[in-house]
């Protein structure tokens, strides 16, 4: 080989080899991009479950006084006038034959749960815990 074809060969590797790293570090670019958006969406959706088991935590420690101090008002749920959820897609309250109450609750149409809290006829039972 003379050295022409050596000098041509070598542009040709060279070409080859940037459009390669070209292809390479666009998809890397996309891929780190798609990653990035998936990891803000579940931090999102973690958040929310997080706000929606303290919610619960909150209606589940003052039962059965909850029963009646639960609200909803368009996209949010108040806890005795005070702000306790917002978002809220879905929301209603039924309290069975059974002493069950049961929620049924939406978090910005992307978490779905189903509480259901046991409620004690006699309150007798609620003051034996705070002793």
């Amino acid at each position: 080989m003379n050295y022409s074809n050596k000098k041509a060969f070598s542009l040709l590797e060279l070409i080859i080899v940037i459009f390669i790293g070209s292809i390479i570090v666009i998809y890397s670019t996309i891929y780190s991009k798609e990653l990035y958006e998936a990891q803000l969406n579940n931090q999102r959706i973690a958040v929310l479950k997080i706000d929606l088991n303290a919610s619960k935590i909150i209606i589940e420690r003052n039962l059965p006084l909850s029963k009646d101090l639960l609200e909803y008002d368009g996209q949010t749920l108040f806890y005795d006038g005070k702000l306790l959820l917002e978002n809220v897609s879905f929301f209603s309250k039924k309290l069975n034959f059974n002493n069950i109450l049961q929620i049924d609750i939406e978090l910005d149409n992307k978490i779905k749960q189903v509480w259901k809290f046991k409620l004690w006829k006699n309150l007798s039972h609620y003051f034996l815990w705070l002793f």
